[in-house]
């Protein structure tokens, strides 16, 4: 589903590259977790396998198109358009009186799976909501958009620790039922042992550990918060840690 192969990238005026040969193969349907310290390389990583930024150098191959959540909500959606109307777009049909017609209902009970009340103001402006509510219709429609691949960069960061719940819950029933091949960023330790079936660990531009199976099945937070803090001292200690 996802195959990268000795990927770099660079950017004008950076001391080194961000990514520095990045082997990864993903499998369709798999949920991998990917953590990692700031200036690491995650969010590099994911605009490359978005096509947003373009490699210098190795292989990419993607089977399926991409979706894609971040965490600057204006990037997702288009204020001024109602929820009805970004559903819409998401699923790359032109809005009209025949989508109204058919496809409202369809539209309200995927925002009402949400389960946060957003349905009540299908037709009002998106602009109108909270950064928050705006960031779980985000996720919706990136979930709905039949993209193969989902990419999720700290999709629950902007919201209160209850509506992370929430979205979580939702974001993983989604995955499941469409079985979607998902990484997802986050710097939550324990929604990183407790999603996905496979966790990778970004370092200084590199996979440094890359844990599935019964070693993520077995993995706690405290284990995770210790090798995260192991690479962090290597860092320091070979003279980086900026």
């Amino acid at each position: 589903m996802l195959y990268m192969k000795n990927i770099t990238k660079s950017f004008n005026g950076a001391f080194e590259p961000v990514l520095k040969g990045i082997d990864l193969s993903i499998k369709a349907g798999e949920f991998c977790v990917i953590i990692g310290a700031n200036g690491s390389g995650k969010s590099t990583l994911m605009k490359v396998i978005s096509g947003e930024h373009a490699a210098d150098s190795g292989e990419i191959r993607r089977n399926g198109g991409v979706a894609q959540v971040v965490q600057d909500v204006n990037k997702g959606t288009i204020p001024a358009m109602t929820l009805l109307e970004n559903i819409a777009l998401s699923c790359n049909q032109k809005p009209h009186f025949s989508f109204y017609k058919r496809h409202k209902s369809d539209a309200v009970r995927k925002i009402a799976d949400l389960n946060i009340g957003l349905e009540q103001y299908v037709d009002h402006p998106l602009g109108t909501l909270s950064g928050g509510q705006r960031q779980m219709i985000a996720t919706l429609m990136a979930i709905n958009s039949g993209g193969k691949i989902l990419l999720l960069d700290e999709h629950t960061s902007a919201l209160d620790p209850k509506m992370q719940v929430k979205l979580m819950e939702y974001t993983v029933k989604s995955i499941d039922e469409q079985r979607l091949t998902t990484l997802m960023i986050t710097h939550n330790m324990n929604d990183a042992v407790k999603y996905g079936d496979r966790l990778l660990m970004l370092n200084s531009g590199r996979i440094v550990e890359d844990i599935r199976g019964r070693d993520k099945v077995n993995l706690d937070a405290r284990g995770l918060v210790a090798l995260f803090h192991k690479y962090e001292d290597q860092n320091l200690l070979n003279g980086g840690g900026k």
